[in-house]
């Protein structure tokens, strides 16, 4: 019966994405079909809704998508965007760096949504040439490609604290992941980029560029790295730093204003963040590693499926950590550290986030390029199926034995 349940869920889920229905009405209907069928009553999900909109992550997250999308663009009308593209095109290999390292500079910063900041930036630099779900998949893909080592993200974190490794550890670790994610990415995306025709380049100048129009964005960061502000209050000090300097217009800064404030990206949140909310109340994830042994699947088989899922209906790493790492303790550190398997599982949830519907940043990035899910699905397939043999093949390799002996 578990087993049929999480099937509904997911088919719906699947058939509303190939529907191109939006992912805020998507998930929403998703949740309330998840309380019918795990039978919560009426009052509790109320109870359950009315707990996700007052709560300090749903007004945090909304806060940052909010903040996020005003602050991009302004940066765009400003001219800023552009000026930074400019400079990224000046490092060496031309366009074909600045693909991978404008995405790559936001996704140092910990946010959600954060490729929104990034997508800009990519359409400036990929052409005409490339449709929707290229620039889609490129821009959303570079952006991902440190969060398996980079150590202020929140997963990263969870899992040294979760594992009782020390933080270095855990990202030396998983930097192989990274590597292979990098290679795959270059061998799909970046050959199908054309060089840059000029030969301006410039590295000294590049760099200049790059830190005189990201300040905004470096400024956040630092902001949320220096006095442990919440990343909404952070990103609101940044934009108003930057209205401060550079005056905009209310011919920039309003139009910002009403494009962050749209329903549609507050129905996103809310059909997110209620679902998982649900799942959690439902207890749906929590039976996988039962129904998972029901099967008699071997010990990877059950941590891939249980981490995979999580990171699918959730979209986020911290809660396949945070979820997963703990349902699985007994395959991935206690009574002893595991690396293989805490590789496994931090693949496997990626490997899921990385496809869900629940993932702001996916679903940002394709609604910034008017991309239906199903078509940015495809561009993403064989990368990921690639980088999954590849990733095996680390994990199968002593890598995980010399770092956590």
């Amino acid at each position: 019966m578990e087993a049929i349940r999480l099937l509904v869920i997911l088919t719906l889920i699947i058939v509303a994405v190939r529907r191109q229905y939006t992912v805020g009405v998507t998930l929403s209907v998703a949740g309330i079909l998840t309380a019918l069928l795990y039978q919560i009553d009426f009052f509790n999900l109320v109870g359950v809704y009315e707990s996700v909109i007052t709560s300090r992550r749903f007004l945090s997250i909304t806060a940052v998508i909010v903040l996020v999308t005003i602050l991009g663009e302004m940066l765009k009308q400003l001219g800023s965007l552009e000026k930074l593209s400019t400079a990224c095109r000046r490092l060496p290999g031309g366009n074909q760096t600045a693909v991978v390292a404008l995405p790559m500079l936001i996704g140092l910063m910990p946010m959600p949504g954060g490729a929104l900041l990034s997508a800009p930036l990519v359409d400036n630099i990929l052409t005409d040439k490339h449709d929707g779900a290229f620039k889609t998949i490129a821009n959303y893909w570079f952006r991902h490609i440190v969060e398996f080592c980079w150590p202020i993200y929140p997963g990263l974190i969870l899992s040294a604290v979760i594992t009782h490794l020390p933080i270095g550890t855990v990202a030396l670790l998983q930097l192989p992941f990274t590597v292979v994610m990098a290679l795959t990415g270059g061998y799909f995306f970046l050959r199908k980029v054309a060089p840059d025709p000029t030969n301006d380049r410039n590295l000294s100048a590049a760099i200049g560029g790059i830190l005189s129009t990201l300040w905004p964005i470096a400024a956040a960061v630092l902001i949320y790295a220096t006095t442990g502000f919440d990343m909404s209050v952070s990103v609101a000090i940044s934009t108003l730093l930057l209205i401060l300097v550079m005056r905009p217009s209310k011919s920039i800064w309003w139009p910002a204003v009403k494009k962050g404030l749209s329903y549609r990206l507050l129905l996103m949140a809310f059909g997110i963040l209620s679902f998982q909310a649900i799942l959690e109340t439902s207890g749906a994830i929590q039976s996988l590693p039962t129904l998972a042994k029901s099967f008699h699947l071997p010990d990877a088989l059950v941590i891939f499926t249980v981490c995979f899922t999580v990171g699918f209906l959730t979209g986020m790493i911290a809660a396949f950590v945070g979820l997963g790492y703990v349902l699985l303790a007994g395959f991935l550190y206690q009574p002893v550290v595991v690396p293989h398997n805490i590789m496994i599982a931090f693949f496997s949830g990626y490997l899921g986030m990385m496809v869900s519907p629940t993932h702001l940043c996916l679903v940002l990035t394709a609604e910034y390029f008017k991309v239906p899910l199903g078509k940015a699905y495809r561009v993403m397939a064989w990368p990921l199926v690639v980088m999954t043999i590849l990733a095996l093949a680390v994990v199968l390799s002593p890598w995980p034995g010399w770092i956590v002996p």
